[in-house]
């Protein structure tokens, strides 16, 4: 079962270089409201960034990066399945992506999208749409599963069912 137990980020959209970090994990569930401008979606953002390499919503990477220091935008995000603590650092300018495993560093030796592969096959065990249908449930993004093209419900039920290797 995925556990957030916290998401921080810094130079990201609005934010600047003092990172903010979010504890997800001070209780069983975890409802996030707020005013408009409060950070929410930014939070979301920041979250899927760190999880894909794309935020949340329609921006593009370039834009990510706080336009007053133009550098230094960096995610982490902390998570459990099972026993394994995990940390995932994403940055742009520089670039930087890790995955790290109960404090170890995973190897980088394969290109980033392989890299990538193994976050989301292996570790996850879902990518950013079954994420967003699945984790996020946001009313401004949500498609309905019904109104979903038949193959993504596929690969959302593949992946719910775990069986995504017969296909």
């Amino acid at each position: 079962m995925l556990t957030f137990r916290s998401v921080s980020f810094k130079n990201f959209l609005s934010t600047g270089d003092v990172p903010i970090t979010i504890r997800l994990d001070q209780s069983p569930t975890t409802l996030i409201v707020g005013a408009n401008g409060a950070g929410k979606s930014t939070m979301l953002d920041a979250i899927c960034f760190g999880l894909f390499g794309k935020p949340h919503r329609d921006i593009k990477n370039p834009q990510l990066i706080n336009s007053v220091n133009g550098k230094n935008c960096e995610v982490q995000i902390e998570f459990t399945i099972g026993q394994d603590k995990y940390r995932v650092v994403r940055g742009y300018k520089p670039s930087v992506f890790e995955i790290w495993k109960n404090g170890t560093l995973l190897n980088q030796e394969s290109h980033s999208r392989d890299y990538q592969a193994v976050l989301e096959t292996n570790i996850l065990k879902m990518n950013k749409k079954s994420f967003n249908q699945i984790v996020v449930l946001g009313a401004g993004n949500f498609v309905p599963f019904m109104q979903m093209p038949v193959w993504d419900r596929r690969g959302v039920i593949e992946e719910l069912l775990d069986i995504s290797v017969f296909s």
